[in-house]
């Protein structure tokens, strides 16, 4: 090989070698400056590249350095990008890391969002929350949708149209029909005329009422005067009179009535005090020895009413006292075992007064007699002249 053909080899190969740096430096901007890496996963990326600017807030800070595929169907696309230390300040732990388009001329970019000043800043190889880009496939389509139904609608409504100009249907035919316009100027006309008699009718009512306004005041008018019945009633002064004399006859009937009531409520208590002589009488009968076998053999010979009332009241007392005696005792045994809890050093809320023993219910009575019991025969009625039978 000649000298000129080597020579020209080693011009191709710097020329080339210097190309290939210019694309290396072009795609590391950042190749002398400190960085770091930090980590997005995100369900898709809208065509993003590894050597795609990242920003923040709109400053150029970063690479994207790696668009990994995932390890299996349905796990997230995870995107490696080195940004420049200066900024990790700025970028903290809740960032979000988000795939855009920058401007018209179409290039995938991921952009970084402020964080919370309190959370710390994302460390060495940390992760961000990723946001998917904006998928114009599901626009179109959903333009596209929408434009199909609008091209369904828009016929019908030509459809629609057609059928209106030629007169076919309730619009058609309120449009087109002549009949429905005459029937209206129809239906005016005797609206019109409807009006008329009904201002003539309130014409005559106004008068009826006119009429009996003027009969009305000639009545207010007699009665001012004390003519009539209604006049007299209210002018003379013996018809007051008269009311007054036949309210004192009615205060004397009703005195009168009440001392009758009185008298009927005297003879009604002589009666159930005979009634209930008689049926002391006869009970007396039964235990009497001459009587006492004809009531035995007629089976007559039991308890008298308000003698069961008045053994099932002395029982019902006896339980009643058994269980206040009852009560008193659990009431000590809980004051009891209060006070030596207390004793212990055991700190207790206060017992309600409703807890707390009341005194000592009485002694039982000895067998054989139990205690006197209310009988509840009724209350005997008042002699005339005082006192009880």
């Amino acid at each position: 090989m000649s000298r000129q053909a080597r020579l020209g080899l080693v011009v191709i190969a710097g020329l080339v070698t210097f190309v290939g740096a210019l694309f290396l430096l072009a795609n590391r901007t950042f190749l002398f400056t400190p960085t770091f890496s930090v980590r997005a996963e995100f369900t898709k990326v809208g065509g993003l590249l590894p050597g795609a600017t990242v920003f923040y807030n709109g400053i150029s800070v970063g690479r994207v350095e790696e668009v990994r595929l995932p390890g299996a169907p349905g796990r997230p696309i995870e995107v490696h990008m080195r940004v420049r230390d200066d900024a990790r300040h700025l970028i903290r732990e809740d960032s979000r890391a988000v795939i855009q388009t920058d401007g018209l001329v179409g290039n995938v970019i991921v952009a970084l969002t402020d964080g919370s000043p309190q959370r710390p800043p994302v460390s060495e190889n940390g992760r961000l929350r990723g946001v998917d880009p904006f998928d114009f496939s599901q626009v179109s389509d959903r333009l596209n949708t929408s434009v199909t139904r609008f091209d369904s609608v828009s016929i019908v409504l030509t459809g629609m149209m057609q059928d209106v100009r030629s007169g076919e249907g309730t619009l058609g035919r309120f449009l087109y029909d002549d009949q429905l316009y005459n029937e209206t100027v129809l239906t005016a006309t005797e609206m019109r005329s409807a009006m008329q008699q009904l201002m003539v009718r309130a014409d005559a009512l106004v008068a009826v009422a006119d009429q009996a306004s003027r009969g009305v005041n000639d009545i207010i008018g007699q009665v001012a005067y004390g003519d009539g019945t209604i006049g007299r009633f209210l002018r003379d002064d013996s018809m007051y009179v008269a009311l007054l004399g036949a309210s004192d006859q009615f205060a004397t009937i009703s005195t009168d009535l009440q001392g009758i009531t009185e008298r009927f409520e005297t003879a009604a208590g002589w009666a159930s005090i005979g009634a209930f002589r008689f049926a002391e009488n006869m009970e007396a009968l039964k235990h009497n020895f001459l009587f006492k076998p004809y009531f035995e053999e007629r089976g007559y010979l039991e308890m008298a009413p308000f003698e069961v009332r008045e053994r099932a009241l002395a029982e019902t007392y006896q339980d009643l006292e058994e269980w206040e005696r009852r009560l008193y005792r659990q009431q000590m045994e809980l004051m009891r075992v209060r006070g030596e809890l207390e004793g212990r050093g055991v700190e207790l809320p206060p017992l309600p007064p409703e807890l707390l023993p009341a005194a000592p219910p009485a002694a039982p009575p000895p067998a054989g007699r139990p205690p006197a019991a209310t009988t509840t025969t009724g209350t005997a009625p008042t002699r005339p002249g005082g006192g009880t039978p």
